[in-house]
């Protein structure tokens, strides 16, 4: 048996998963945004005692524990480096949560363990090299490549979504200008007159369902998104040729005809290698990734 966490920024969920990838219990609770690191380090082992106890699993049945975080980690070391909205700076988060629960502990970017959740028990198992890529307010990515997790030189590996696809291009939170993310993740795809001005309504899906009633500038909208998603899934498919492409996040579930279809025939008719041209699927374990793909970190490296 093995313990998932997921660090999200509303929510923390550890998950008792099986040497299969099921999810056999699931305890959750809110981020109390005022504890400090080791605060919150130290409410994440209880979580994890407490998926563990409600499932009636003894400790020593647990072979390890993986957790995924929103942001840079090191997994050598233990350190959590920095995260987006979360109090953890050169964090010693391993040593810290094996104070209170004395197992090893794998630590993982939380696009990183989609990736490895989707790879172990998704839409990308039995597929090698797997790409999965999530869409949200960003663009987050990750990779397996001969069964291990790619995470590159000091583990901040296959942050895609800052790759520049137009040089000077739309300012990006990182600083850069271009970033992919900037023109292929939901953000890219809101529209702001079909909202009002409100931007409590901006969300991906609006330009789905404005499509579908015929909205000549959604369309327009689409068009201009798909044609920046797919440049990005070009440049990634003509340097790895991964075996498969995993779309995953709110706006993946769109319908095929709007997203997936005229998104494969962009990225095909872009790819080098017409012989090998890679699956582009929808990712399958929704927010289940996080914890399935955490708790098979202790495989992956």
């Amino acid at each position: 048996m093995y313990i998932g966490i997921d660090v999200g920024g509303t929510n923390l969920v550890a998950g008792l998963v099986d040497e299969n990838g099921k999810i056999l219990h699931k305890a959750s609770c809110p981020v109390d945004k005022s504890m400090t690191a080791e605060e919150l380090t130290r409410q994440l082992a209880k979580l994890s005692l407490q998926a563990a106890k409600e499932a009636d699993c003894p400790l020593s049945e647990i072979q390890a524990a993986g957790v995924g975080l929103p942001g840079l980690v090191s997994n050598k070391t233990g350190m959590v480096i920095k995260t987006t909205n979360m109090p953890f700076y050169n964090t010693p988060f391993r040593e810290i949560f094996q104070e209170d629960l004395k197992i090893p502990v794998y630590l993982g970017n939380d696009a990183d363990c989609a990736a490895v959740g989707e790879y172990w028990a998704g839409s990308a198992k039995g597929f090698d090299p797997a790409l999965v890529i999530t869409l949200g307010t960003g663009i987050g990515s990750g990779m397996v490549r001969g069964g291990k997790l790619y995470i590159g030189h000091g583990g901040a590996g296959m942050e895609a979504g800052h790759m520049i696809i137009h040089p000077n291009g739309v300012r990006c939170g990182c600083g850069n200008l271009g970033c992919w993310e900037q023109y292929g993740s939901a953000t890219a795809l809101v529209l702001w007159q079909l909202c009002d001005g409100d931007t409590r309504k901006l969300e991906g899906r609006t330009t789905f369902q404005a499509v579908c009633e015929g909205d000549a500038t959604a369309r327009k909208a689409l068009d201009r998104y798909l044609e920046g998603l797919s440049m990005g899934l070009i440049n990634l498919v003509n340097v790895l040729f991964p075996e498969i492409v995993c779309l995953g996040g709110g706006i993946s579930n769109a319908d095929d005809d709007l997203l997936l279809n005229p998104l494969r025939e962009l990225v095909h008719r872009g790819s080098f290698d017409k012989d090998h041209l890679p699956r582009i699927e929808r990712a399958s374990l929704g927010n289940d990734a996080g914890v399935v793909g955490a708790a098979m970190l202790c495989n992956m490296f």
